[in-house]
Formats: structure tokens, C-alpha cells, sequence
């Protein structure tokens, strides 16, 4: 069986005393030289500095402290809405979803970060909440339920409250979603996030604006209310369709990187290589 993962760093010192992969300021066995100190205080003779020792005039013994690697929290943000309903039984938004959901826990479970998860619309159900694990039972059930979960008609906007389940530490947030909800609640969401970083993983299907019928009797379908509209296609509408998907992908780029949280567009299947390559372009060690 084949694990699909991507490799992820993180900018700034983890505050986790759990032992990780991140750099961070807690003293322990790692090999971040962090300076010297008497060995009453840190009272490891292995770490005795004879040089440092033999030097000093008051012959007090010194002993070098080392930074450990520590783990970050990490935690998963999932838009359950209407509009992730979209495409078919075989492959739509909410399927997709699950799928990259997994490839983040097993990214997080490589690093030794604790993960969590949490499935919203307009409202955040109890039942599709998983607090921060370092052992994710609860977060590979979830995500494995999420692949055959059909949304409600309800829309996205308790992503407006998200915020309020984040631990004070510096969270690593990946936040997935088509994003079909109004710029304020987007706004609202990274305003409230500001403290950690958020990687925006926003999906949409090629479907829903290209390769549209030149001419003919179509249905097209609200993204959010999921009402249906027959139309008379002509090429005039399908192109205005295409634009309005360019413009507001212009847009939520604009919105996102105005918050440092520059967005990850999936628009056929999630490569995790691309992942690590955006991670190793916007989030240098």
C-alpha cells in the first residue's frame, strides 16, 4: 500500500516540548548548539565543555545546553457546505477533500506533529471536531467518513468561527475548501488566524467553468443554495462564466497574500510533490 505524504517545514521555533522535527527554543538532546551553562544548573556531566571548564577562573564547571527538535501543532480545517457536493458519485469536492485531509495527517504523523481536525458549514457539529492528537484515531475516522458524506444545503459560514478552536501556540492551519462563500467571512477567518499560518488549499472543478457547452439547454447549479437554473447556453455566457472564475481566482489570491498565506489552487488531482515544492517556495526553514 502506498502512503502518499509531503514534506513540510515550518518558519518559526516551535513552543512544543513534545520531541519533533521543528526547530524550536526548548533545552533538551538536540544538536541546535544554544550556549553554556554551570553544570549545577543543568546538571549533566555529559555535556561538560572542558575547554570552556579549564578556562574559566573561578573553576566553575560548564556545561554546553543544545536545543531539542520539538513538534508543532497542526490542524485541519474542512468546508462541508453545499457546494463541495459538486461532481459525481465517483469524484467530487467532499471525496477530494477526504483524500487530501489523509495525505496532510500522514505529512503530520511523519513529522511527529500533533493533528487535529475539524469539518464546518454553517456551524461547527460537535461531531465532526477532533482536538489535537498525537496518536489520530479520531482524525482517520473522521476523514474516512468524510469520503462518502453527502453535504446538507447549508452553507460555510461558521468559517468565522473557526478561530476559536485553535490552541494560543503558533498552529500550522491547512484550511480546504472551494472558497464559494463571501470575501467578508474569508476576511473574518484571517483576521482571527493571524497569529498562526494558514495554507489555503481551495478545490475546484474544471467542471464548473471550462469545456462549457457552446450552445445548447443546460442546468447550472448555485454553489451555495444548490438551486438549479435551466439556461439557454450560448458561447457569450460560457465565456462570462470563465471569466467570472478568472477574476474571483484573482481575487481570493490577492485576499489570501494580503494575510502572508499565499493560496494552493487544486483544480484536477492533489500531487503531494507540489505541496512540498509550495512549502520550499513561500516557508524556508
Amino acid at each position: 500500500m502506498i502512503i502518499d505524504f509531503f514534506n513540510y517545514h515550518i518558519n518559526w521555533k516551535s513552543r512544543g516540548i513534545h520531541p519533533g522535527n521543528h526547530k524550536s527554543d526548548q533545552r533538551g538532546m538536540g544538536i541546535e548548539f544554544a550556549g553554556h551553562s554551570n553544570l549545577l544548573d543543568y546538571p549533566d556531566p555529559r555535556r561538560i565543555d572542558l575547554r570552556m571548564t579549564m578556562k574559566d577562573p573561578m573553576d566553575q564547571v560548564y556545561v554546553r545546553i543544545f536545543n531539542q527538535r520539538s513538534a508543532s501543532p497542526v490542524m485541519i480545517f474542512s468546508d462541508l457546505s453545499s457546494s463541495m457536493r459538486f461532481g459525481n458519485e465517483h469524484e467530487n469536492k467532499i471525496r477530494k477533500s477526504s483524500l487530501i485531509a489523509q495525505i496532510i495527517r500522514n505529512s503530520a504523523y511523519r513529522n511527529s506533529d500533533a493533528v487535529g481536525f475539524v469539518g464546518f458549514n454553517n456551524d461547527i457539529p460537535q461531531e465532526w471536531t477532533s482536538p489535537l492528537s498525537y496518536k489520530p484515531y479520531r482524525v482517520d475516522a473522521l476523514i474516512k467518513e468524510m469520503k462518502d458524506y453527502t453535504p446538507e444545503n447549508k452553507d460555510s459560514s461558521a468559517i468565522t468561527k473557526l478561530h476559536s478552536l485553535l490552541p494560543k501556540d503558533h498552529t500550522l492551519i491547512f484550511i480546504i475548501s472551494d472558497f464559494h462563500m463571501p470575501n467578508e467571512h474569508i476576511i473574518n477567518f484571517l483576521s482571527n488566524t493571524k497569529k498562526h499560518t494558514v495554507i489555503p488549499i481551495i478545490l475546484w472543478d474544471e467542471k464548473e467553468f471550462k469545456d462549457l457547452p457552446r450552445f445548447g439547454i443546460t442546468t447550472l447549479t448555485d454553489p451555495e443554495t444548490f438551486e438549479e437554473k435551466t439556461v439557454l447556453m450560448r458561447k457569450r455566457l460560457a465565456k462570462k462564466i470563465a471569466k467570472m472564475f478568472e477574476n474571483q481566482k484573482n481575487n481570493l489570491t490577492t485576499i489570501f497574500n494580503r494575510f502572508d498565506a499565499p493560496p494552493f489552487f487544486v483544480t484536477d488531482k492533489f500531487n503531494p510533490d507540489h505541496m512540498t515544492q509550495y512549502f520550499n517556495e513561500y516557508y524556508h526553514a
